[in-house]
């Protein structure tokens, strides 16, 4: 079949999808899906990638529903029926309190009732795609949280994410010898990254989680004295229990044969120290 694209990318001017865009221009030719385009008149593209999504923990129950599940499942759709490869950006969330390890070969993941709505749709969207397309066409990326690249600090801040929030409360928003674990990883990596898997891997699941960091490596970069709004508080008390979750996410996956591939490639997470830190604690 004749391609007029080699990828179609939703999501472009999102945080990943905006760098993914350079990255897939590097190796062909890219159409950017627009946000309120009609999807039955985008061009024919070899892949089809999904970097679109609703990612705020606000409960937004309406923005989950349309803007991850329904939207996955009309761009799966046109996928399917123009005989394209698919490729859907999931989240490490929907490992949430799994009692044994989610590896990238292990079959269909498992709601859970005290998943947050966000990871619940994720786990939905990836059923709903699945429904779709048929296994030898169909890509999952399962990504880990992402923090602007060290020389991108500014023009890759999200001030709503988690992390932002907390190291907004400074050395409150962590606790010192604690070792709660969570992966992280640059925007930069985690799109070059997904380029390369892309473009060059066959395999149905991808884990791309970056590196493990404590609590208390946070604690030790934050600022000691941040003004500590009442608003700011409030953020912190309703931002922290979604992420401290029992058993932590972190220990619920892993990305060992994601990583192998990608290491074949060339291709090494960036391992963030207490400098980079220190400057994402001075920019919250």
């Amino acid at each position: 079949m004749h391609y007029e694209y080699d990828f179609a990318l939703a999501g472009s001017t999102g945080q990943i999808g905006s760098v993914l865009l350079g990255e897939l221009g590097e190796i062909g030719t890219v159409y950017p899906i627009k946000r309120a385009e009609d999807l039955d008149e985008i061009p024919s593209a070899r892949h089809v990638v999904n970097a679109a999504g609703y990612t705020k923990f606000d409960n937004n129950f309406g923005r989950y529903w349309q803007d991850n599940i329904r939207f996955a499942v009309s761009l799966a759709t046109i996928a399917k029926e123009r005989d394209s490869d698919f490729h859907q950006l999931s989240s490490e969330a929907v490992a949430e309190f799994r009692e044994n390890v989610l590896s990238e070969t292990e079959g269909r993941i498992r709601a859970h009732p005290l998943m947050n709505h966000y990871a619940l749709s994720k786990v939905l969207t990836e059923q709903a795609v699945r429904s779709i397309m048929s296994p030898e066409r169909l890509h999952i990326y399962r990504c880990s949280d992402v923090v602007p690249g060290a020389n991108r600090m500014v023009t890759q801040w999200r001030e709503n994410h988690w992390l932002s929030i907390l190291f907004a409360y400074g050395k409150r928003g962590f606790a010192d010898n604690d070792a709660f674990p969570v992966w992280i990883a640059t925007v930069d990596d985690m799109a070059a990254a997904i380029a390369i898997l892309v473009s060059t891997s066959g395999y149905p699941t991808h884990h791309l989680l970056g590196h493990v960091y404590n609590w208390w490596q946070f604690y030790d970069s934050a600022q000691n004295k941040v003004e500590t709004r009442h608003q700011r508080r409030k953020l912190v008390e309703q931002v922290t229990p979604v992420i401290r979750i029992e058993p932590p996410l972190a220990t619920c996956i892993s990305q060992a044969a994601t990583r192998a591939r990608l290491e074949h490639a060339g291709f090494y997470w960036e391992k963030l120290g207490f400098g980079y830190w220190t400057d994402y604690g001075r920019q919250a």
